[in-house]
């Protein structure tokens, strides 16, 4: 299958690649063409309608294939140009949610055979069907309207919910450091309890804010060179109450990447701290989680095995292009029907193993690696989980390779002489 994004984001490009690799199971391959007058012919396009404010109108056929990116306040334009014609349409900012059914159902059409596709149930008129198409593409667009009504209101009330908390924090933060006075070990102790819960509340609020806002406002990354190494032991600290509680050992390895590793460090711990509060949650009581970090040789499209191939300090290693990052815990594992959506907003299954965690913590640390044009995804199985992030060292992963890129999925990990991290 031929998809075509029409747009000059590389953003609605990255979710595009995303999802086809994870919905469509066949090869397919993925163009992009700023314009419509130099879009190659495929079989779906994927129009930012903001990018390029034209329909095809002469061509009822092809506004079929199209799934039109609009931005809410240019709704109406885009109804006025469209005149009688039935299109789907998606709202600004692309939820996955809202991509992956259209890529799904032209996947499907494109296996039906020709001669089934003009077939309806019995009884069943096509002035009838094409009524019902109206009914549920216009419920759709007004299903993404209520949420995005929703998504603004809870960012509203989740600002001003972190207010009263870093104030908390503070105030404990005081008493910690007996400024207000002497206190036992009983007290401090207690206090940094407290601290500790108050922390991951605030992470939590600033979760739900960044999912809230984050994909509504651009928001500048504090690129810079980053140590690696100083970054996961910090989200080790940050978590070693918790894994404390549980008696969970914590172990790093670290092999330094080979270039600049210029990213936001304090967003890639944010992630890290994510996944590490993930596994230490779903981990039981004697458990452990290892923490592997290693430059890899890297592709677009790639998802590298859990055992990649390491390279020791005297052989002839290839370059690597890119920095791998494994969480690997002996949790519990996740089901193989929500692998691929675990990372997405307010995804959740039932059970008390639900490794989601309601869409907050794995959809915030999507959100990030994606704004440093990276991967993250997660492998499962019997003996535990291993959520794994790749980061370029120089730039958008897109620029690794041509824009016509299938879904191969391979890479060579290299791993010479790594250092222990205490945890």
């Amino acid at each position: 299958m031929k998809c075509c994004v029409v747009s000059t984001e590389s953003e609605l490009l990255d979710q595009c690649r995303r999802i086809l690799g994870e919905a469509v199971p066949e090869e397919c391959e993925l163009f992009r063409s700023a314009r419509y007058s130099e879009a190659p012919d495929a079989d779906v396009y994927i129009w930012d309608f903001s990018g390029d404010p034209f329909i095809p109108v002469e061509r009822p056929d092809m506004v079929s294939r199209i799934l039109f990116v609009v931005e809410p306040g240019q709704l109406d334009r885009f109804r006025r140009a469209l005149g009688t014609l039935r299109a789907s349409i998606v709202l600004k900012p692309v939820q996955a949610a809202a991509l992956r059914p259209f890529l799904e159902h032209a996947f499907r059409q494109r296996q039906t055979m020709p001669g089934e596709q003009c077939m309806t149930p019995d009884g069943e008129s096509r002035d009838e069907r094409d009524d019902l198409l109206d009914s549920v593409l216009h419920a759709n667009l007004k299903l993404q309207e209520y949420d995005q009504s929703r998504t603004n209101f809870l960012a509203r009330a989740v600002h001003d919910f972190r207010a009263p908390l870093t104030a908390l924090d503070g105030y404990c933060g005081l008493l910690v450091e007996q400024q207000m006075g002497s206190l036992s070990p009983e007290q401090l102790n207690l206090l940094r309890r407290m601290q500790h819960s108050i922390k991951r509340l605030s992470r939590l609020a600033n979760a739900m804010f960044e999912l809230s806002v984050g994909r509504r406002s651009k928001r500048e990354l504090n690129i810079q060179e980053a140590d690696v190494e100083a970054s996961i032991s910090q989200a080790i600290h940050e978590v070693t109450q918790y894994a404390q509680q549980k008696q969970i050992r914590i172990s790093a390895s670290v092999t330094q990447p080979r270039q600049k590793f210029l990213v936001d460090a304090g967003k890639i711990e944010q992630v890290l701290i994510n996944l590490l509060e993930n596994s230490c949650k779903f981990t039981p009581k004697n458990g452990s989680i290892e923490v592997s970090a290693y430059p890899v040789l890297y592709e677009v499209g790639d998802r590298p095995q859990s055992m990649a191939r390491s390279f020791g300090p005297d052989s002839d290693a290839p370059p690597s292009n890119a920095y791998r990052i494994d969480v690997r815990d002996s949790g519990s594992g996740i089901p193989a029907e929500y692998i691929c959506s675990i990372f997405e907003e307010y995804t959740s299954y039932a059970g008390g193993k639900d490794r989601s965690g309601g869409g907050l913590g794995l959809a915030i640390s999507r959100m990030i690696i994606d704004a440093h044009h990276g991967e993250v995804w997660a492998e499962s199985s019997a003996t535990g989980t291993t959520f794994s992030l790749v980061l370029p060292y120089g730039g958008p992963l897109s620029t690794l390779s041509t824009a016509n890129t299938s879904r191969r999925l391979h890479s060579q990990a290299v791993a010479a002489s790594a250092k222990k991290v205490p945890a």
